[in-house]
């Protein structure tokens, strides 16, 4: 449901309302002084990840029970930068029953 109509997009300096409701993913960016902390955040959400499936004994394609397709979460195990999104990380803390505090939580 639309909150606003053109006009009022408009008056907020948006030309549309389609405009305004498109999103871009935002990627890390290399110039970013958070960067390098990032990416060895990325690191150890990915060696918790593969730590919890391998606890369960569950293979990659296991998870596609829980809405995510084998590739992207091989992906995702493979290469800790393809882990981007609050989505995949909800989907992956339900897969294991926890909530996604728990899943960030790492020892």
């Amino acid at each position: 449901m639309a909150c606003c109509s053109d006009f009022e997009y408009a008056k907020l300096g948006y030309e549309g309302q389609g405009e305004f409701e498109q999103t871009v993913m935002q990627r890390p960016n290399a110039d970013s002084i958070y960067y390098d902390e990032f990416l060895q955040f990325q690191e150890k959400l990915q060696k918790r990840i593969v730590s919890l499936r391998n606890k369960r004994n569950l293979v990659q394609e296991d998870m596609a029970d829980y809405e995510l397709s084998v590739r992207q979460y091989q992906r995702m195990e493979q290469d800790p930068t393809a882990i981007v999104s609050l989505w995949q990380l909800f989907k992956i803390a339900k897969a294991h029953n926890l909530n996604i505090d728990e899943l960030l939580h790492f020892d």
